[in-house]
């Protein structure tokens, strides 16, 4: 996770710097914590072929009521499992991981859960 998180650390302070020398307003900590995430996550999806599927939405919104909270829990364990790739092993992995799926929501709600992971172990660690 130390690369990932030194990444992190470094986009964020490189951004700061950058919009305060072009005197702009610089955003909250949070917020140039999901752009560094999303450039990861970016960067992952160009190595990936473009032919890929993606479904657009979460697979609760399709599926017959009484499939619903079953593919909310399997939705649930599955962002648990790649926010753990992603702390444990890389960002990348992580995105690769959850491309297999098909599913563009999962990818979106893990960008969502890494910018909150990663913000609270910044913050631990007195880094931003």
């Amino acid at each position: 996770m130390n690369s990932e998180a030194d990444f992190i650390k470094e986009r964020v302070l490189v951004k700061k710097e950058q919009l305060s020398q072009g005197g702009l307003e610089v955003p909250e900590d949070k917020e140039l914590i999901k752009e560094a995430i999303g450039e990861k996550i970016e960067e992952s999806l160009k190595n990936y072929p473009p032919a890929v599927e993606l479904r657009k939405s979460s697979p609760a919104f399709s599926a017959p009521a009484t499939s619903v909270l079953a593919e909310d829990e399997d939705m649930r364990q599955k962002l648990n499992e790649l926010v753990q790739i992603a702390l444990t092993e890389s960002i990348p992995k992580a995105v690769t991981t959850a491309l297999k799926t098909g599913n563009a929501y999962l990818i979106d709600k893990l960008h969502d859960n890494l910018v909150d992971k990663y913000y609270e172990v910044l913050k631990q660690q007195k880094l931003i």
